[in-house]
Parts: structure tokens; C-alpha cells; sequence
């Protein structure tokens, strides 16, 4: 199914479903960043330009995340051979969030297809938990039903650290068939731990950017054992509206 098609399909699910007196709100945000690095693995060791459309209407939303490569890097890895000012990852997400006193709950579903790669198209739900305090702790557990049909779960939190500078840290785990689907190791361990250090500025008519730096590192030995860039420092600047 082709994307457009899907984000349509998922945007008329939550305009049926979603309370009459619900408004519809949309958002669009662009982000340069010098890698790309998911769940601590160094996906493209180069420039990308990664795109999320979404639209709310009550406590349903839909959205459009996709990832397009900026050079030829990863050339003699995919289906495609010049991958350079494509997509090479679409993930689109339908969710529910509400909030109960201090909680807020989420209950999603992701769908990832990789185009000109010749990676496994897969599909995963999850479950999502925070709280209303000064360090924004969260928890996530995703499930994977397509390929790895697997868990992996990740804890975060965001703080402080001057005037709108903040710090965020968000560690992931994994169970013994997930990490042996992506990591080559058939063992539950701790995945991966990935820092963020962003501000945010507001340059009018309501864009806002955010510049991060950021780390990322495996923290098994076990995982992805002998292959490189095991951690990784990268800049990202995310524009929003």
C-alpha cells in the first residue's frame, strides 16, 4: 500500500472514531541530522532529512514519519543503488493518548516499511506511560508483530539543565527474540542508552527549532559483536510548526 494511501486510510479512522467535538489539529516538522541512529544502531552514517506530518483530531492521532538519505553512503547496502534524495523508511503511526490525574497513557501501533532497501517490512504496537513531573519520567513497551515478534522496552527521562537547555537520557531492553532478530544475539539485555542535549528557540509565525547533540552507545558487548560504530555522536536541528 503506498504511503499517502495508508496515512489517508489512518487519518479517516480517527475522524470516524474520534468525539464529535473534537478539532482537527496538524503539525509538520522537519529535521537535518548528521546520522541516523535508531535504537542504537548507526542506520546511515551520514546526512538525512527526516520528515513527520501528523494530524490530531481528539485524542486520536495519525502520522507520516519518513527518512530520506542525503547521499549515497549506504549505496552498496540496499536494493537501490543511489539511494541519495530518497525515502528509505516510512513508519506510519495511529495513536490514542488520554491522561488520568497524573498519568498519561498512549496506546499505538507503528507500520515500517523500508523502500529501495530490501529490508523486512514490519509492524509493531506499544504501550506508553508518563507522568506530570519536573523529570517527564516515561516507559514504553513495544511489541513487534511482524518480523522479530519480540519485545523491547525503553525508559526516559528529560530535565533541566539552564534556561531552556534540557537534558534527555532514555535507555532501551530487549528480549532474547528481538535482540537475536536485530542485534544477532538471542539473549534479554540492556540495548542501548541515548543522551540528548537540545534548546529550543521560537523564530516566529509558529516555527520553532530545536538544535540537539546527541550519544548513543550499545551497552552489551554480546550486541552486534565486533561491528563498528557501536557508539555514535551526531547534530540534529528539528523545525517545527
Amino acid at each position: 500500500m503506498r504511503p499517502g494511501l495508508v496515512a489517508a486510510s489512518a487519518l479517516a479512522v480517527c475522524l470516524i472514531t474520534a468525539p464529535a467535538a473534537a478539532q482537527l489539529n496538524a503539525s509538520l516538522t522537519y529535521t537535518l541530522s548528521s546520522k541516523y541512529v535508531s535504537r542504537g544502531v548507526n542506520t546511515v552514517n551520514h546526512w538525512v532529512l527526516q520528515k513527520d506530518t501528523s494530524f490530531q483530531f481528539g485524542n486520536f492521532t495519525a502520522s507520516l514519519w519518513g527518512n530520506m538519505e542525503l547521499t549515497n553512503h549506504n549505496g552498496s547496502q540496499y536494493v537501490r543503488s543511489k539511494p541519495a534524495g530518497t525515502f528509505t523508511e516510512w513508519n506510519f503511526t495511529i495513536e490514542y493518548a488520554t491522561s488520568w490525574k497524573s498519568l498519561q497513557v498512549a496506546l499505538g501501533w507503528i507500520d515500517y516499511q523500508y523502500p529501495g532497501t530490501g529490508w523486512e517490512r514490519t509492524r509493531e504496537a506499544y504501550l506508553s506511560l508518563g507522568a506530570d513531573h519536573p523529570l517527564s519520567p516515561n516507559i514504553t513497551v513495544y511489541r513487534d508483530t511482524g518480523v522479530a515478534r519480540g519485545l523491547y522496552i525503553t525508559a526516559g527521562v528529560e530535565m533541566p539543565v539552564r534556561e531552556s537547555l534540557s537534558l534527555s537520557a532514555q535507555v532501551g531492553y530487549g528480549c532474547p527474540r528481538f535482540n537475536g532478530y536485530y542485534y544477532s544475539c538471542e539473549a534479554a539485555s540492556w540495548v542501548d542508552l541515548t543522551l540528548g542535549l537540545s534548546t529550543a528557540l521560537d523564530i516566529g509565525r509558529g516555527w520553532q527549532i530545536k538544535p540537539t547533540l546527541w550519544y548513543s552507545t550499545l551497552l552489551d558487548r554480546r550486541l552486534l559483536a565486533d561491528q563498528p560504530n557501536r557508539r555514535n555522536i551526531w547534530f540534529s536541528v528539528e523545525i517545527r510548526r
